[in-house]
């Protein structure tokens, strides 16, 4: 439920995170009380903290009665920097009974962060007609899973939970080709990739195809797209 948001702390505040205390519960729909671990919960909180000392707090809940609420506020020792919820626009009411926004926060993702995902396509495609490394690599997503599973464990067994007792070690040999080493019985059989992890994670299409006209094909329909939307 909160990967994204563990995620936006490590890079917020630009470090791996050491541990991390996690507690979760169910307010909304009882029904999910069933579920396994944090699928069981609609609300949850938690603590991280960094090796520079930062402590960053998350709190997360399915449903919010008053609109998509998105918030960070970082705090440091000469200030603080935030950002709010955005809006169809900036008309604000003001009566003797409510003072805000005439409207709601945008209500789905792709409204708000429209802008946000063409920019990531461009930069992912940018990378592929460039072969230039991407922005986001495969470390990145292996760190976020490795945070939330830490987080489950922390829920489930009501303590701090160091990531190191996750995973080992988490590394990438290139961008695209990841491998996690585990430590614990989170992962099935230690996460062992059963093939080569080239075929398991990203395959190489271009490998697939014959000669040189097959591999410019492709770089030109990019080129094409990064031309349309810039």
């Amino acid at each position: 439920m909160a990967v994204h948001d563990l995620d936006m702390t490590r890079f917020l505040v630009g470090e791996d995170p050491i541990d991390i205390l996690s507690v979760g519960s169910c307010h909304i729909d009882k029904s999910i009380e069933v579920l396994d671990g944090s699928e069981a919960f609609d609300t949850a909180a938690c603590i991280l903290r960094y090796p520079n000392g930062v402590q960053a707090m998350v709190d997360v809940c399915r449903q919010s009665s008053y609109g998509y609420d998105q918030r960070a506020e970082v705090l440091g020792t000469k200030g603080m920097i935030a950002t709010d919820n955005v809006y169809p626009n900036t008309a604000r009411l003001y009566k003797t009974d409510f003072t805000g926004n005439a409207d709601m926060p945008y209500d789905f993702f792709l409204q708000r962060y429209n802008e946000a995902y063409v920019t990531e396509t461009i930069a992912f495609c940018e990378s592929l007609v460039n072969d230039t490394p991407v922005p986001c690599t495969g470390e990145d997503g292996l760190v976020a899973l490795v945070m939330s599973i830490a987080a489950d464990m922390s829920a489930a067994e009501n303590r701090w939970v160091k990531f190191s007792e996750v995973v080992n070690s988490v590394y990438c040999s290139t961008p695209t080709e990841c491998e996690l080493v585990a430590q614990s019985d989170v992962f099935p059989e230690g996460f062992r990739p059963a093939s080569d992890a080239t075929e398991l994670l990203v395959p190489d299409v271009d490998a697939q195809k014959e000669g040189k006209e097959a591999r410019s094909g492709w770089k030109t329909r990019v080129a094409k797209f990064l031309r349309k939307n810039k």
